[in-house]
């Protein structure tokens, strides 16, 4: 029984709703749709240009396929050489990138549209349209509301620095905190938290950097701004790791001032997400009174447990670091109450100088390219993949007849990523997002055929695909699926019966995928470890230097220092996603996991060391006469460096290291033996790191 609505309006709507308007409108709607799927968060000066840019790319990639369709030789190889050059500007940045994969990505729309008896021109021009369309009100929407991207990355961000003090409170925890193979547990999790805090930094950096293009005179920017600064110090505050926290629960284990530090971060935890939610909601942030109440709580505790008498030395030792990591907590609480202060006070006047990474020398538009074309460039690799999958997959379409197989190279476009982990996570999603969409459309069909109730389904599948998009591939899978059989079924009344062909296309465009990058220059992670621990050891030897020198010259937050700090977070992180992502890939690439993971846990604690030493990095009255401590610094900085060089390794000089460690410390107490300790855990873990990399021989591993 069929389901009508408003039926005395129903015929009248026969006018609107004809083929002829239905398919251009539709055309209009593909046009958007790839405008949005490809939109940059930019400010509305580069919206524009982009927008034009895009529309215009739209035109020429339509038009050819257009010209180039009733002769399939030509058009296979137009289809390789133009998803080759298309994929490959992704070499000129971002904003390339996306135009291409647009591009593309309007080509085979042009494909599943294309008709004989319309003219040439008629798909190009209303796919350009709805480019322009989608961009004019992506502009104006931007000039009435352009922080609200920015306001929903901070507040992300801030949720998810909440998320790792939640974690890193389960090491005081009686329960979580006491064995070994948990406080490793607690780490990894912490680890691959951060991947999403580097992700959010990354990205409100980029749109602030956006922002300020037009003007540095912005009172609201700079207000979200100083939150950005804010958040670095707090990520980096977070992630410092002072002592062992094996040894702190064997010295007080049996008293409960551990339980008061895992109060307190639960406390800071809560306070971070409530920072996000004001951001969220446009409201003031309110220093809460029970974190207050916590922090002077536990300063009372450990005032306490320090007039104790009769401590051993190693008591003594683990006093001082709960000492420290106190000072580092309880100054985590001081920022989000100066936040407090400044936004009631209104007092944020100046200009926090966003981080600005340090631009690569520019080279000439076609050095660029050429020097990209080399196998070992991961953009050459991707567009050989993308090139050579759907050329196959249009000579499947054209040899066996497929009536819509162009959904296979839409399947193949959208799936086939620049790793194996993603084009597996890709696959999964693609296919049971067809299949939920397929099933949610069957009844659907079947019970509305009132053409005005599909247009509005339609609109608001594709309204739902937009914003689930960038958060949830597999929920707007389901979205388009149900966008493209509506389109179909008001074109044609074909939506039923192009639902075998829907899936078959899907799974076969998936297998299509899982084989390129299987096969066509395959990039196993194991094969990138050695790059990526060589960039983190590289940018944790000059975050070492930098912070090592604010010892001397006093604490300074200057550009060059968050620059730095910024890139050996990101390296970890990055060292991180290669370890998780080995995981998904075959048995037969996991060779080396187990030296990988340890080799990741390394470095990742090596960085957390070096951030500890900065959380507490001042300037020292008695640093330039105190040359023991200058030679211990330098012995820090050159096992760092020495990590790098491994073939440098020697077993003499290892011994000598330590040796003057514990020969040193009898010489310090108070702050200076807490330095010496930090600097003990840097030095010790960087020598750890040069035995993993000596025992190990990546390259020499083949990905049979």
């Amino acid at each position: 029984m069929a389901i009508t609505f408003i039926p005395a309006i129903e015929p009248s709507l026969e006018n609107i709703f004809n083929q002829q308007t239905l398919t251009l409108s539709i055309y209009l709607c593909l046009g958007v749709m790839a405008s949005a799927i490809v939109e940059t968060d930019d400010n509305y000066k580069g919206r524009g240009k982009f927008i034009v840019t895009i529309a215009g790319c739209f035109f020429i990639a339509s038009t050819s396929i257009e010209l180039l369709m009733p002769y399939p030789i030509l058009f296979a190889i137009g289809l390789f050489l133009s998803s080759f050059t298309f994929m490959m500007l992704a070499v000129y940045g971002t904003h390339y990138n996306k135009i291409g994969f647009g591009a593309v990505l309007i080509a085979i729309y042009t494909m599943i549209g294309y008709q004989t008896e319309t003219s040439w021109y008629i798909q190009p021009l209303y796919f350009s349209l709805g480019a322009l369309w989608y961009g004019f009100f992506s502009i104006i929407w931007n000039i009435c509301s352009p922080y609200q991207s920015l306001r929903v990355q901070l507040a992300q961000l801030f949720f998810t620095l909440s998320r790792y003090q939640l974690q890193k409170a389960m090491l005081f925890n009686e329960s979580e905190g006491r064995k070994r193979s948990d406080i490793f547990a607690i780490r990894q999790q912490l680890a691959l938290i951060n991947i999403s805090i580097m992700a959010r930094l990354v990205n409100s950096k980029n749109i602030i950097q956006s922002r300020f293009q037009i003007s540095h005179k912005q009172e609201e920017l700079n207000r979200l701004n100083y939150l950005y600064f804010v958040a670095e110090q707090i990520h980096e505050r977070i992630c410092a790791s002072q002592y062992s926290y094996s040894q702190l629960e064997s010295q007080f284990g049996k008293s409960q001032i551990l339980e008061g530090y895992h109060q307190l971060l639960l406390q800071l935890s809560e306070d971070c997400y409530q920072l996000g939610l004001s951001i969220t909601d446009k409201k003031n942030y309110q220093h809460s009174r029970r974190l207050k109440w916590n922090v002077r709580a536990l300063s009372d505790q450990l005032h306490l447990l320090q007039q104790q008498d009769r401590l051993t030395k190693k008591e003594s030792e683990a006093m001082q670091a709960l000492q420290t990591i106190f000072d580092n907590i309880s100054e985590i609480s001081h920022l989000l109450k100066e936040i407090s202060k400044a936004q009631q006070d209104n007092s944020i006047q100046t200009t926090v100088v966003p981080v600005d990474m340090v631009t690569a020398e520019k080279l000439g538009i076609r050095k660029t390219f050429s020097n990209a074309l080399k196998p070992s460039n991961m953009t050459f690799k991707h567009a050989m993949r993308i090139s050579i999958c759907l050329s196959i997959a249009y000579i499947l379409q054209y040899q066996f007849s497929l009536t819509h197989g162009f959904w296979l190279l839409l399947t193949v476009l959208f799936v086939c990523q620049p790793s194996f982990s993603e084009t597996r996570k890709r696959l999964v999603q693609r296919t049971i997002g067809t299949l939920l969409g397929i099933l949610i459309c069957y009844p659907i069909i079947m019970f509305i055929e009132s053409s005005w109730a599909q247009v509005i389904l339609l609109l608001l599948s594709a309204f739902l695909f937009f914003n689930y998009l960038r958060t949830n591939y597999g929920l707007a899978v389901i979205f388009i699926t149900l966008f493209v059989m509506f389109i179909f079924n008001l074109l044609n009344g074909a939506g039923m019966v192009i639902l075998p062909a829907r899936i078959g296309e899907t799974l076969l465009g998936c297998i299509l995928s899982l084989m390129a990058i299987s096969f066509i220059f395959p990039d196993w992670q194991f094969l990138r470890f050695p790059a990526l621990v060589n960039q983190l050891l590289t940018y944790s030897e000059r975050y070492f230097k930098q912070v090592s020198d604010q010892y001397q010259y006093g604490r300074s937050e200057n550009l060059n220092y968050r620059i730095t700090r910024f890139e050996t977070f990101n390296s970890d992180a990055m060292l991180t996603t290669a370890w998780q992502s080995m995981l998904i890939e075959p048995n037969s690439k996991q060779k080396l996991h187990k030296e990988a993971y340890a080799l990741a846990n390394r470095c990742d604690a090596l960085v957390s060391y070096i951030a500890a030493l900065a959380s507490h990095r001042h300037k020292m009255d008695n640093y330039q006469d105190n040359i023991a401590l200058q030679n211990l610094v330098n012995a820090t900085y050159l096992q760092i460096n020495r990590a790098n060089k491994i073939e440098l390794l020697d077993t003499n000089e290892i011994n000598d290291t330590i040796e003057k460690f514990e020969e040193y410390k009898i010489d310090f107490n108070g702050e200076e033996l807490l330095i010496v300790e930090q600097l003990r855990l840097i030095a010790f873990t960087a020598l750890d790191i040069q035995l993993l990399l000596q025992q190990l021989n990546f390259n020499s591993k083949s990905a049979n």
